[in-house]
């Protein structure tokens, strides 16, 4: 009986070290790497889903970017575009007070979550016997419960004090943003069927950033 026992509990690690290595997921559990890698810029998550994209698609298809990095340019760039519309002393004293406003959003952004309402298989004749995975979701964001567009007038005229305050007053607002947008949305993961295992995958994943940052600006003003 012992080594009946014994025998059962190898055969179970066997089957398990077997999937994990041939890192079989749920659309559900793909659909999650793939809004943490683009959404949450999660570096680790993305490494994951290379790691699963892989085993079908080949290295060639895997994302060689590093999202820290990506999180990080976005910043950069939207402070210099908002510094460039400033009068020159006015940027130079309030770069500082640019950034931090823009770190507070991108933070805020990528603090999103979200609900799988459904999942459903899609039979599409373009795909053959290939198919997709219909996602349906809801993502959910944290905005501050009034608006944060201040009428301050023509740009041009501000003063770096002035300014200064207005992006303090509103990097606070978002760090401290109280009421709960949500939006519904859909994201499909094409089938890639090899024996009798399915795999899941989207080319554009930067749709989910794309669409979910539009909400989320619109919900800021």
């Amino acid at each position: 009986m012992k080594m009946l026992n014994i025998a059962f509990l190898a055969i179970l690690l066997f089957s398990f070290q077997s999937l994990k290595s041939q890192n079989i997921l749920k659309p559900e559990n793909v659909f999650n790497l793939y809004f943490n890698s683009f959404v949450k810029y999660d570096d680790e998550s993305v490494k994951e889903l290379n790691s699963y994209l892989i085993n079908f698609l080949g290295k060639e298809s895997t994302h060689r970017i590093k999202l820290k990095d990506t999180y990080n340019e976005k910043i950069d760039d939207y402070t210099r575009l908002f510094l460039a519309g400033l009068p020159a002393n006015v940027a130079s004293e309030c770069s500082v007070e640019v950034k931090n406003y823009f770190s507070a959003l991108m933070q805020n952004f990528a603090n999103a979550k979200y609900r799988v309402k459904e999942i459903k298989t899609v039979n599409d004749e373009r795909f053959k016997e290939n198919g997709f995975s219909e996602v349906t979701y809801e993502a959910s964001f944290k905005v501050p419960s009034h608006r944060l567009m201040l009428n301050i007038g023509d740009i041009k005229n501000i003063g770096a004090g002035e300014m200064k305050k207005y992006l303090i007053d509103v990097t606070n607002q978002i760090k401290k943003a109280d009421k709960i947008v949500s939006t519904e949305q859909k994201f499909n993961l094409y089938q890639v069927k090899i024996g009798e295992t399915i795999y899941y995958w989207n080319g554009g994943p930067q749709e989910l950033n794309w669409k979910l940052n539009e909400f989320y600006l619109k919900n800021l003003n």
